[in-house]
């Protein structure tokens, strides 16, 4: 979840010839490989091991089963026998049982290879066309929310959304409460070669902003930072295209929100975790441009239908993407009378 931010202006004038180059990505696809890779493996030989056993001993135990009939036709004696053989019948019997209980295990692990070979080629996938962020030290830590499963929901969201925002060709986009800045990078980075487009982004941490411009210098992407309360320090006129916002949504006591270390606005939602959120809500209809769209990432605590219901009272058409118990409305202007 990225913080609310603020002030200060800062630019970055790096660039980019090709974003989907990367090595840490590439990196981190090899490390999760060579996880998974060995544990398959070994359990695949285990599995062989253990059949090729079970077939040799149900050779033998057939070939003890002949032996044993010869000596009984032999002797004479089928009574003195007949035990011995039902007993090597029902060991038969349950080797049967145990063949099957292999075989289908190895048709389990086959399927679990499938999907373990699916996942780290789309994990492959995403991290082709995501950021790198800077490596946050622990003094960082202190201060400045990391990059978590809140941070990549989003970007699932805009990378779902591309399509469309290419289409759009939008002209400004902003990000309230960068944080560590991935969000608003990935968006630069996707949007770099479709468009000419001004990136903003704004957060109350200034360290959450020094960290934003480090990412976007690490990506090389340009995007102008600035230290602000919400959008305290942004003039309504209807400008942006594209606005995206993680706030804080934790449900916690109001006084938490004012508690005085900085790294508590990061997710010290308040009440139903919306108190903070909902100082944006009647701003966003003023900053979005006629074909503007609103990114907003919200939990089932907050009542994400409580908070639809808000912005369609401020004229907004909203679409609703759902991950978990974690949820990601899109909003944009209604431009048509009902």
């Amino acid at each position: 979840m990225d913080v609310d931010t603020a002030s200060d202006n800062t630019s970055i004038d790096d660039k980019i010839d090709d974003f989907c180059e990367n090595p840490t990505r590439d990196a981190l696809t090899e490390g999760l490989m060579s996880l998974l890779k060995p544990t398959v493996d070994q359990l695949d030989e285990r599995i062989r091991a253990t059949r090729i056993c079970q077939i040799e001993l149900k050779q033998r135990i057939e070939s003890l089963t002949e032996e044993l009939q010869r000596i009984n036709e032999g002797l004479q004696c089928p009574l003195e026998t007949d035990s011995y053989v039902k007993k090597l019948i029902n060991a038969k019997h349950k080797i049967t049982i145990v063949s099957n209980i292999l075989q289908s295990t190895q048709e389990r692990l086959n399927k679990i290879h499938q999907a373990v070979e699916r996942n780290t080629a789309k994990r492959k996938a995403l991290l082709d066309h995501s950021p790198s962020y800077v490596k946050l030290s622990d003094k960082d830590l202190e201060s400045v929310y990391e990059p978590s499963e809140d941070s990549f929901l989003l970007i699932d969201a805009l990378e779902a959304d591309l399509e469309v925002l290419k289409a759009m060709k939008p002209v400004m986009c902003l990000e309230i409460g960068s944080g560590s800045g991935i969000v608003i990078t990935a968006l630069a980075m996707a949007l770099k070669k479709y468009c000419q487009c001004y990136h903003l982004a704004i957060d109350i941490n200034v360290d959450a902003c020094k960290v934003t411009k480090k990412t976007a210098a690490e990506n090389l992407v340009d995007i102008d930072i600035a230290q602000m309360d919400l959008l305290s320090c942004i003039r309504t006129g209807n400008v942006f295209d594209v606005v995206v916002f993680n706030p804080p949504y934790v449900v916690t006591s109001d006084d938490e929100i004012s508690n005085r270390q900085i790294l508590f606005k990061a997710w010290a939602g308040g009440t139903n975790g919306r108190k903070v959120m909902e100082r944006v809500f009647p701003k966003i209809p003023h900053i979005l441009s006629n074909t503007g769209v609103f990114y907003l990432l919200v939990i089932e605590a907050n009542d994400p239908e409580y908070i639809l219901r808000v912005f369609m009272d401020l004229n907004m058409v909203c679409c609703t993407r759902r991950r978990s118990n974690l949820s990601s409305p899109m909003m944009r202007r209604e431009t048509t009378v009902q």
